[in-house]
């Protein structure tokens, strides 16, 4: 395995094959979700369960934030290539949040969900957030870029491939699209 394939898997593996991946690790999403009490308000984002919400709550909420996805970004991409195929939107955005799915388990342990219900009571008052809970928190957000980065990597490189864009403007618009895509989605779900 070259890094060429780590970084653009859909350039080498058979759509079914990602499509199926990709689907395993939505399921997955849905129950580490579940139990680390957060929901995918966007692909790229997650928030924290109300109260009394089941996993069937996570359920609708993770879907609707793919769907949505899927439909925005393969318009677009209808826009740029009239080629592009839909299973190549689907896997690009079932793909791409992968990596964050992977740290799921970790951002649901007790002491990391203390820390930050901590820090989030405090917030008022910097002077009463305490040095461990700041470390716990800080120390996850650290580990969790490299995640973050590689999903946005996937993300452009499946783009990339669906489209077969070139052009830094079309790229410009990728990346407005999906900002505004991930706020509406954050904003409505």
């Amino acid at each position: 395995m070259t890094w060429k394939t780590i970084f653009n898997p859909f350039e080498k593996y058979d759509e079914k094959n990602l499509l199926i991946t990709g689907i395993l690790f939505f399921i997955l999403n849905i129950f580490g979700c579940y139990y680390a009490g957060n929901v995918n308000d966007s692909i790229f984002h997650l928030s924290h369960l109300e109260e009394n919400q089941t996993i069937w709550d996570v359920l609708k909420i993770n879907t609707l934030s793919y769907i949505l996805a899927i439909i925005v970004i393969f318009i677009l991409a209808k826009f740029l290539n009239n080629r592009t195929r839909i299973i190549d939107i689907i896997n690009t955005v079932l793909i791409c949040t992968i990596p964050m799915i992977l740290i799921m388990p970790i951002s649901g342990m007790s002491f990391l969900k203390n820390a930050t219900e901590s820090i989030t009571k405090s917030a008022g008052n910097p002077n009463q957030i305490e040095t461990i809970n700041l470390i716990v928190v800080t120390v996850f957000a650290l580990a969790t870029l490299p995640f973050m980065i590689y999903s946005f990597v996937l993300y452009y490189n499946g783009f990339k491939t669906a489209t077969n864009i070139k052009k830094w403007q079309h790229i410009v618009l990728f990346a407005v699209v999906s900002l505004i895509l991930t706020i509406f989605s954050q904003t409505i779900l």
